[in-house]
């Protein structure tokens, strides 16, 4: 098994037992009005929401992936221009 699929599982049985734990009825208010739920459907929200924000942070972030760098080969086929500027003279008080 890979170790990413088992880091998974480990912290699928973390959260089950967690929710298990917490089956307690709970009042939370959900904008203007008190809602009663049990406390784990609340973790298993916060859960979920979280993982919609990693999922959707990661996404943006692969869609600014840097432009490749061309091979050494390539580079020095098609050298890149390097501009001759002067340096500026020395200023004078």
């Amino acid at each position: 098994m890979k170790p990413k699929t088992i880091v998974i599982l480990v912290l699928v049985a973390i959260l089950a037992i967690v929710l298990i734990q917490n089956s307690g009825l709970v009042e939370f208010h959900l904008l203007f009005w008190p809602v009663y739920a049990p406390l784990f459907f609340l973790v298993l929200g916060v859960f979920a929401v979280g993982l919609i924000i990693g999922y959707l942070a990661a996404k943006v972030d692969r869609r600014k992936a840097p432009k490749p760098v061309p091979a050494p080969a390539e580079r020095e086929a098609n050298p890149s221009p390097v501009s001759e500027t002067k340096p500026a003279p020395p200023a004078t008080p």
